[in-house]
């Protein structure tokens, strides 16, 4: 294995900041699949429903109403349209990421799901359960009054759903011209190498090995980096694991299971750890392989 390196390399680069290094552009499974977005939306409005009918919080159990418990039944629509709206937004933002998906997306997705669902509950609240004209300049207050109480528990609860029914989803090979990869790793040096021929990174504390195939030899760089940043640079990468981000191209077996699977990528002889999530994904690929 060709092995060289950068011994003297100190600076990093302007985009491995603050931003990347906070974990927030960690790559982790999606949930794309629609029918999967209705059932988890589904399983919410259950237990808004349930907490609403029969725990009655907010003294719901003084208000005399006609129809009570099918009035409170329908805060479920002010879930479930709300999820179901913003997952098309979701499905672009997947897509314009070459169909990956980061940290910092899941919570920003959550925070405007919350908003958005809020915001429904409050015009359900007042045209329907209420029976009484708009008044937004009482919709803050109503969001800090009646939905902050809820944060705690449901936000959890449905991060923890979309992690149960998220996947890894493996974008397809097509064909296209040969990309250079170009990677400002200091002031006056470029890594550089064609994209295809990209094998692995792993992440290294404050560096990341980079190895690709050059001249029928594996060329290895330790650059002063983050996985992060390369996944902006590469967009063909996947980053398997924590530590690891590979070319889905050159996986040649994967072994294994979900709890702890390995993978070897073409001209590596170690074992690569792969998570749970991407275990399937790539199990999937290496099966449609012609």
């Amino acid at each position: 294995m060709g092995v060289s390196q950068y011994d003297a390399l100190r600076a990093k680069p302007a985009h491995a900041n603050l931003w990347q290094d906070s974990g927030l552009k960690r790559s982790i499974a999606y949930t794309s699949n629609w029918l999967h977005t209705l059932v988890l939306a589904g399983l919410l409005a259950l237990f808004l429903v349930f907490v609403l009918i029969f725990l009655q919080p907010f003294d719901t159990y003084q208000a005399a109403m006609p129809f009570k418990n099918l009035k409170l039944f329908g805060y479920s629509a002010c879930i479930i349209l709300p999820i179901m709206l913003l997952h098309g937004l979701e499905e672009f933002w997947f897509k314009k990421n070459h169909s990956r998906w980061f940290l910092y997306q899941e919570l920003i997705i959550l925070s405007i799901g919350f908003v958005l669902i809020s915001t429904a509950s409050f015009f359900y609240n007042s045209l329907v359960v209420n029976n009484m004209e708009l008044q937004y300049n009482y919709m803050v207050g109503w969001a800090v009054d009646f939905g902050l109480p809820f944060v705690p528990i449901f936000i959890p609860l449905w991060a923890y759903l979309r992690y149960r029914f998220s996947t890894v989803t493996i974008a397809p090979k097509t064909e296209k011209p040969a990309a250079t990869i170009s990677i400002e790793v200091g002031k006056q040096q470029v890594l550089q190498f064609q994209e295809q021929k990209f094998l692995l990174a792993q992440a290294q504390a404050n560096y990341v090995d980079v190895y690709w195939w050059d001249d029928n030899e594996v060329k290895k760089e330790m650059i002063r980096f983050t996985i992060s940043g390369l996944i902006e640079c590469i967009p063909s990468a996947l980053q398997i694991h924590r530590s690891f981000l590979v070319n889905p191209a050159h996986i040649h077996s994967i072994s294994g299971n979900t709890r702890k699977g390995t993978v070897r990528v073409a001209h590596i002889d170690e074992d690569i750890p792969i998570s749970p999530k991407h275990f399937s994904a790539v199990k999937n690929l290496l099966q449609s392989r012609p």
